[in-house]
């Protein structure tokens, strides 16, 4: 029924402007009351576009020239040149000119040209020109040019050009150019050029150029050319240039080039990478920075890598075979950079009459052994200063809190550029639930037990071999001098 009314109300119009092809506007003459049963039945005639007035009654619908002040319809208003005032219509309010004031009507709110003020609509209102200031719709706000102010709409907020203010739809807001402001939609922010301001959707936003500002997405936040600002999102921020700033993510973060911080559960990926990296898998072609992950992989790499596995195309890769005074014999793989290194450990137990293994992780930092002893000048000789931290299994692999933390102060030499040998004394601290586990150290300096937790302290040696290839590095006051400070060599 509405669709066929809404047709018949365009059928009108357009036969309308045909049979009053003369304009009027500059000679419209103003009557303080009209009344229209249906046009062209009026108090004005039959010349109905020829007058202005301050207050009309349609008993069904009226067409006129234009309205300066408050209009009802029982069906429609319809002016040919402007409408500024109130306007209440069972179905529509419409104008071939201008709207601005307050609109109310059960389907739609129409102007061929801007439309401005409050305007309250059951299905949409649709501007050919601009639209803003206040729309309220159960359907879509829609203009031509663009849309400003305050938009809610139960479906959507809808603009060829820009759109700017705030935007609240039950499902998107799109744009064929720019969105700016507060924009809410539970699917999507959609813009054919840049976005910025803040965006929420339960679904992505999206833009063909730029991303900037603050963005939440349920999804995603998808951008053609650079994201920048405050992105958090459930699966992916993605650029298909640059992102900058924060960037948040359950899943991925994926961009040619990523500066600044970005977390991700599951992987950041980008060809270039600078700042501070978090993330299950961080992959890069360069990066510089911090990076911390279960693996990152880099071909080219300058900062300090934390993971089980740091693999760079410019960096270290070793096996270290190494004996602690706890009783461990310990293989491990050895990786990052020459100057930081991350380490993963296996070891067993060769003195004790059970078996107990170990799995840890260790980071490391590597000096010329002259940054500690200024006396000394040697190109092969080198300090290590490690902490590291082990968990214990006895016999199975339960998840009994069985652990050694360690700090080691290790002194080395390299012969050639394959092989070195290294040792020294370690600080421990022992924190278990295992009782048996008190005769993985030969003494303890302090064992105190709180909250069913054994702790002991004590002071051990470890000594190791480390195999394939490595550097003689620079002082660290040269390094640091250097770029400052994320030299070739780290």
């Amino acid at each position: 029924m509405q669709k066929k009314f809404l047709g018949l109300l365009g059928l009108l119009f357009t036969l309308s402007s045909v049979i009053y092809a003369q304009d009027y506007e500059d000679e419209l003459r103003y009557r303080k009351w009209r009344v229209t049963l249906f046009p062209p039945v009026s108090t004005n005639g039959v010349n109905t576009l020829g007058y202005s007035a301050k207050y009309s009654i349609n008993l069904l619908g009226g067409y006129h020239g234009a309205l300066d002040g408050y209009e009802i319809g029982a069906l429609f208003n319809y002016t040919k040149f402007y409408s500024y005032g109130f306007q209440l219509a069972g179905f529509a309010n419409a104008t071939s000119g201008d709207m601005a004031g307050v609109n109310i009507a059960g389907i739609a709110n129409f102007s061929k040209d801007d439309m401005s003020g409050v305007q309250i609509s059951g299905l949409g209102n649709i501007s050919q020109d601009m639209l803003e200031g206040i729309q309220v719709t159960a359907g879509v706000n829609y203009s031509d040019r663009g849309s400003s102010g305050l938009q809610a709409a139960g479906i959507a907020n809808i603009s060829k050009r820009d759109i700017e203010g705030l935007q609240a739809a039950g499902l998107f807001n799109y744009t064929g150019y720019d969105i700016s402001g507060l924009q809410a939609a539970a699917l999507f922010n959609y813009a054919g050029d840049n976005v910025e301001g803040l965006q929420a959707t339960m679904g992505f936003n999206y833009a063909e150029d730029g991303i900037s500002g603050l963005q939440a997405a349920g999804v995603a936040n998808i951008s053609g050319g650079y994201i920048e600002g405050l992105l958090a999102s459930g699966f992916m921020n993605y650029s298909k240039d640059g992102a900058s700033g924060l960037l948040a993510s359950g899943g991925f973060n994926i961009s040619k080039e990523i500066e600044g911080l970005s977390a991700a559960g599951i992987g950041n990926f980008a060809k270039s990478m600078q700042g501070l990296q978090f993330a299950g898998i961080n992959v890069a072609e360069e990066a510089i920075g911090l990076q911390i992950g279960i693996i990152n992989i880099a071909k080219e790499f300058q900062g300090v890598p934390v993971g089980f596995l740091s693999i760079y195309g410019n960096g270290r890769k070793n096996i270290d075979v190494r004996f602690s005074d706890a009783g461990f014999t310990e293989f491990g793989i050895t990786t990052g950079t020459y100057r930081v290194y991350n380490s993963f450990l296996f070891g067993y137990n060769t003195l004790l009459d059970r078996e107990v293994y170990r799995l840890g992780l260790a980071i490391g930092l590597e000096k010329n052994i002259q940054d500690s002893f200024e006396n000394f000048e040697s190109t092969t000789l080198f300090v290590n200063q490690e902490f590291s931290m082990h968990q214990h299994f006895e016999g199975d692999w339960s998840g009994n809190k069985n652990r050694i933390y360690s700090y080691k102060y290790l002194l080395g030499n390299r012969f050639g550029n394959g092989m070195s040998i290294y040792g020294g004394p370690s600080l421990n601290m022992q924190v278990t639930r295992v009782d048996e586990a008190n005769d993985y150290t030969w003494y303890s300096l302090w064992s105190p037990t709180r909250k069913g937790r054994q702790y002991r302290f004590w002071v051990g040696l470890t000594a190791g071999i480390r195999l394939f290839h490595q550097k003689n590095l620079p002082l660290l006051d040269d390094e640091f001098d250097n770029d400052w400070g994320w030299g070739r060599d780290w």
